[in-house]
């Protein structure tokens, strides 16, 4: 039983018989042994067409059965299943607490770097105020030193010229530049301050300022060696020089001369005390060990107003004034002994004697 069909799939004619000849049995058989075959009975497809959708038919067969099979897994295998689900979500939440609790350990861990790194930051910061302030502080002084090398320089100019100073006046006596003495002539002097014929009026004012020399000498001689007499007081005053006597109501008696007839006589007073007040200056030094006991002999004796035994008085004669001349050399001469031997600690000055 045969007919002729277009397929609807690719538009090809075909002729079809249902009733395979291998087919035995019965019609109604037959029919049921096409329908097994999965052969529609009456279709418009051919036969290669056919192929091609049973073959898609049984890929989609073979796809559902593998989805069944899935849900056929037998319940040991369910349990297992979520016996697993239960035991890695468990891990899981384990590891999730413990990268939980390593987040918060790497979280203070941040804090406290960020917190050193904010302290080292401010050390930083302080350092670079200290580096500052430092290097002011090297250059000021480095300043200062330029400066000090500076004076130390100059101070050791200054000591060099010192010590050549120093040296100059160790040989240096100021006394015998302050005071000249002369006694090599006939008459004695002080300062170009003759002590000669007092009988002369123009001779007075020489004689006057030669006193005031001598006064003013001794005075110096008796601070440097804190002497002070019991009974005289000697007052500098130039040509107008005097001594006072302690001892006679503090009597102030002038050292200078005005007239031979009318001031002879308190002149030749005062030169008198002024004596007396000089031997107890040669002994105060005596006892307090200032003059060498070989200068004692060198020394012009002193007894009362005498020097040597020529009284410091002027006679009225003029052919005494010689005696008084000698006297006043011997005076000058105890005053350069002193300047020398007293006031020069190399003793230098004993060599120009």
């Amino acid at each position: 039983m045969s007919k002729i069909y277009r397929c609807i799939d690719c538009g090809k004619e075909f002729e079809f018989d249902y009733i395979d000849n291998n087919t035995s049995g019965t019609e109604e058989e037959k029919t049921k042994n096409i329908e097994s075959k999965n052969i529609p009975r009456e279709i418009n497809i051919c036969f290669d067409c056919l192929k091609v959708v049973k073959t898609n038919e049984e890929e989609s067969n073979d796809s559902q059965n593998k989805k069944n099979n899935i849900f056929q897994i037998d319940e040991n295998t369910m349990i297992k299943l979520k016996d697993d689900l239960i035991k890695n979500a468990n891990q899981a939440k384990k590891e999730k607490k413990k990268l939980k609790e390593e987040l918060n350990e790497l979280k203070q861990t941040y804090e406290k770097n960020e917190k050193e790194l904010k302290n080292l930051l401010q050390e930083l910061e302080n350092v670079e105020k200290e580096e500052t302030a430092f290097c002011n502080e090297f250059r000021e002084t480095e300043s200062k030193i330029y400066f000090l090398e500076k004076e130390i320089v100059i101070s050791n100019d200054l000591k060099i010229d010192y010590e050549t100073k120093t040296k100059y006046l160790n040989n240096y006596n100021i006394f015998n530049e302050l005071f000249q003495i002369s006694f090599e002539e006939k008459y004695g002097s002080i300062n170009e301050c003759k002590f000669c014929d007092p009988s002369i009026n123009g001779n007075y004012d020489n004689i006057n300022a030669g006193w005031g020399y001598i006064i003013l000498l001794t005075k110096l001689l008796s601070i440097k060696y804190m002497f002070e007499s019991k009974n005289y007081i000697l007052v500098p005053e130039g040509n107008f020089s005097s001594i006072i006597d302690k001892a006679n109501n503090n009597e102030k008696h002038e050292i200078g001369l005005s007239d031979m007839n009318r001031t002879r006589d308190k002149f030749n007073k005062a030169m008198s005390l002024y004596v007396y007040y000089l031997k107890e200056f040669i002994d105060f030094l005596f006892d307090k060990g200032k003059i060498d006991s070989h200068l004692k002999t060198k020394i012009p004796n002193i007894n009362g107003n005498k020097i040597n035994d020529y009284s410091i008085e002027i006679e009225n004669s003029k052919e005494k004034f010689e005696g008084w001349y000698l006297c006043m050399k011997f005076l000058l001469n105890i005053l350069k002994i002193l300047i020398c031997q007293l006031l020069n600690e190399e003793n230098h000055s004993l060599k120009d004697y």
